[in-house]
Formats: structure tokens, sequence, C-alpha cells
């Protein structure tokens, strides 16, 4: 399925349902016929978003997902039924997480809470940001040495598989870890 496919799937789906009961379920607000969520500490309408984004964030309205945390964090292996794609998922979205904060570890906490994040205790520097009204991310990084490279994780709340198929929590989280890097190098000028 292409992204006009899924785009005109989830968009069917989504005017299908009341816009009362998705803003009720996903913590959105409904304004002029568009959907307005929040995305890290700042609103964006559903209309203006890239398509990608558009895809997942109809996804998530249509999800009826958990609203009350867990309080459990998950690494992805935890989320996929199927442990090949967890490469994807490193390659998508920690790897690039490595690459921007790796050797910069303060600067993670730095933009995560720019982001509207709070510093977590894990790793070397870590943060957790509500990326989406009801799924937070924990970005964690541990700083290399002489004999390790920097390395680094994103963990979930159990509650993710509520919101989001495995495909989609790899989109959700490389989608996240650009929005981050993005904003470091603007912030960097």
């Amino acid at each position: 399925m292409g992204l006009a496919d899924a785009l005109a799937l989830g968009t069917e789906k989504l005017a299908q349902l009341p816009p009362e009961t998705v803003c009720k379920n996903s913590g959105a607000r409904y304004e002029g016929g568009d959907y307005i969520l929040q995305w890290f500490n700042y609103e964006k309408s559903l209309s203006t978003v890239s398509e990608p984004l558009r895809i997942l964030w109809l996804h998530y309205l249509t999800a009826n997902g958990t609203q009350n945390l867990s309080g459990n964090l998950i690494a992805y292996r935890d989320v996929a039924p199927a442990l090949f794609y967890e490469p994807n998922f490193h390659k998508r979205a920690v790897k690039p997480l490595i690459s921007c904060f790796g050797k910069n570890p303060e600067k993670l906490i730095e933009t995560g809470e720019f982001l509207g994040g709070k510093k977590a205790d894990l790793g070397d520097a870590s943060v957790t940001i509500n990326v989406l009204p009801y799924l937070p991310l924990t970005f964690v990084i541990w700083a290399g040495s002489e004999e390790f490279p920097p390395d680094g994780n994103i963990l979930f709340d159990k509650t993710v598989k509520s919101w989001f198929s495995s495909e989609d929590v790899v989109v959700f989280a490389s989608m996240a870890v650009y929005e981050m890097i993005g904003t470091f190098k603007k912030r960097q000028k």
C-alpha cells in the first residue's frame, strides 16, 4: 500500500467517527473541520502536516488506545511481535539519535527540555517527552569512551501497543527523533 492509499484509508476511517469521540479518545481538538494535535510542546493541525505524519496521526486518532500510562517502560523488542523488524527500528530511529547526541549527551537533555520534556534517570543522559498526548517517548544516550562507541535507545510506555502497530511505532520513533535533531540543529545556529 502506498502513501496515497494509506492516507485515503485513514481519512475514510476517521470520517466515520464522531469528532467528539475522536477528541475524547485521543486528546485532540476539533476546530473548523480540522483536528489539532499536540506534537511535542506545540500544536499542529492534521491538514498541515506532511503526508507520512498525517498517516501516523490518522492511525493515532482512530486507535482508541489506552489513555492512562502504565509507568512501565519497554524497549522496541517488547513492542514488536517479530524481532526481524528490530534492525529497521535501530536504523531509522536509534542510530540517528546516537549520531546526533552520542558525543553531546547533555544536548539531548537540553533539546528535550526545550521541546517540553523532562530529564530522566537512565543512561548518561535521558529525557522523557510527551510526543503525542498519550504517547511519551524516553530517549536515552550512553556516552562513548575509549573502549566503546556511544550508544542509545528509545523506550516506550507499555501502552504504546494499544495505539500503534509495530511498524507505526518505528515511524513514530523515527519522526520524533528527526524532530529532535531538527530542533537541535536550529538552536545551534
